[in-house]
């Protein structure tokens, strides 16, 4: 088993085979999968101590953003369950890296991260930019790697928020991120409309 880089999903890539790949559930950031249960790695408590819970739109879904103390590739994790859900089922991970002084360094990483990926899939991510779908400015961005995978999708994204977000405390960034099936229909179907 080989670990292709520090900012994959930790060990989303190091599969024998790339067609083990194909399904989320086999995929993870610090040692996490879709479909786990978060509070195998967080207590009650240390979710109600996160940096930041936000409840998505109709209370759809819910993700706590948070430091994890085993982390060895991420400074911080994002991690979407349903709010109504009393086994915190995980339908969502990120791993974030934040880019403060230079988001050229983002777009780097980012390319190099690709490159990874791709020697190991059999297929390549299809890669976009546009505006940030929260930020009704328009002045933050976003340039994106999403890779489709069996019963959901991978993402590698570099922000690029605007200076107004930035004093609120939204900086720049790299997120490595994996999404169940139903949390990225939703997102995509319902979240921002």
């Amino acid at each position: 088993m080989k670990r292709l880089s520090l900012y994959l999903f930790l060990i989303l890539f190091t599969l024998p085979t790339p067609s083990q790949a194909d399904d989320i559930r086999d995929l993870q950031i610090e040692g996490m999968s879709i479909g786990d249960s978060l509070l195998d790695y967080f207590t009650k408590n240390e979710l109600n101590n996160a940096h930041e819970i936000h409840n998505y739109k109709n209370n759809a879904f819910r993700y706590y953003f948070l430091s994890y103390s085993k982390a060895k590739d991420y400074e911080y994790l994002q991690i979407t369950v349903k709010p109504e859900d009393k086994n915190f089922l995980i339908h969502g991970i990120q791993g974030h890296i934040f880019y403060e002084k230079n988001i050229q360094d983002c777009y780097q990483k980012m390319d190099e991260v690709k490159k990874e990926i791709d020697e190991v899939l059999t297929y390549n991510g299809k890669k976009d930019k546009g505006k940030h779908p929260a930020d009704k400015t328009g002045k933050s961005k976003y340039e994106r790697i999403n890779y489709s995978l069996s019963n959901g999708s991978g993402e590698i994204v570099c922000y690029d928020m605007s200076k107004k977000l930035e004093k609120k405390g939204k900086h720049d960034r790299l997120a490595v991120t994996l999404s169940g099936k139903e949390f990225k229909n939703w997102l995509t179907n319902s979240a921002y409309k």
